[in-house]
């Protein structure tokens, strides 16, 4: 114990024996800012989640016709001074020539992205504000970052740890997906395939049929199975991430582990931001 009342580890947790490590790192708390990072990401991650296969149940069983009655009639305001004229049966008409799951699925993806890459980048700013990281810049920077941080992380189940390649594969595909979207209105472009990151510890993934779809700059279709598959993937590298940081940087190990507390999902905290929905 210092002279201020302060105590000091003697030895850094890598040097303790064991029984010691584990003794200081449930003694350590985690960072508060690094876990109310965490928090905010996997709230609006599980909340994203919830609110597609609500969207897509409802679709499902609604009468097209009664859907009519409750779109604007005639014209919307596109802009605060613009209105628009249109015809909420042909809307409805197209959506379904074109398919809403897909529509559905890739806005859901693009808003998944969102939050995991603000996430990340709200991770590095805290640890460049504590001297512990260098600063990131531009998303794939930002993933090269994550990746290097979990490539060799023990933060997860056996299954987790096995599948972190494959995971960070899910993740960066994700990233060039929402590219291909934004900027090449929702079709294959060639970056999708030249953009990917090499790391040793990402198994490159790609979508079915993806070399003819970028030649032929083929419209993206995502089902809603396949955003599932992708938010799993960024919600389970959120937490092997956060817990890795914890671990590594702050030397807490115990992590969260939703399967072991077997807790039940607080929906109207997750959807309102709040603990009491009444706002």
């Amino acid at each position: 114990m210092d002279h201020d009342g302060t105590y000091r580890w003697p030895l850094p947790i890598s040097e303790m024996p064991p029984i010691f490590r584990c003794l200081k790192s449930c003694l350590m708390a985690r960072d508060t800012t690094i876990e109310s990072i965490f928090t905010t990401a996997d709230d609006a991650m599980q909340g994203l989640w919830g609110l597609h296969v609500f969207t897509k149940a409802a679709l499902d069983v609604a009468d097209r016709h009664e859907l009519i009655g409750k779109l604007p009639q005639s014209m919307f305001m596109l802009t605060h001074e613009w209105p628009r004229v249109y015809d909420p049966s042909d809307l409805i008409r197209q959506m379904d020539d074109a398919g809403v799951e897909f529509l559905h699925s890739r806005a859901s993806l693009v808003s998944l992205v969102a939050v995991f890459e603000a996430a990340a980048r709200r991770f590095n700013e805290r640890l460049a504000q504590l001297g512990k990281s260098a600063t990131q810049s531009g998303y794939k920077n930002l993933l090269k970052w994550v990746f290097s941080t979990v490539r060799s992380s023990s933060s997860g189940s056996e299954g987790m740890i096995t599948r972190l390649p494959e995971t960070c594969g899910d993740v960066d595909n994700a990233r060039r997906l929402r590219n291909c979207i934004v900027h090449s209105n929702g079709k294959y472009d060639p970056m999708y395939l030249s953009d990917v990151i090499q790391d040793q510890c990402v198994k490159v993934q790609f979508e079915k049929d993806h070399q003819t779809s970028v030649r032929e700059t083929s419209p993206i279709f995502l089902t809603s199975e396949r955003f599932e598959h992708y938010s799993r993937s960024h919600i389970e590298l959120l937490h092997i991430l956060h817990n890795t940081i914890q671990k590594e940087y702050f030397d807490h190990v115990p992590g969260y582990n939703y399967a072991e507390e077997g807790k039940k999902i607080e929906w109207h905290r997750i959807l309102s931001g709040r603990k009491d929905v009444r706002m």
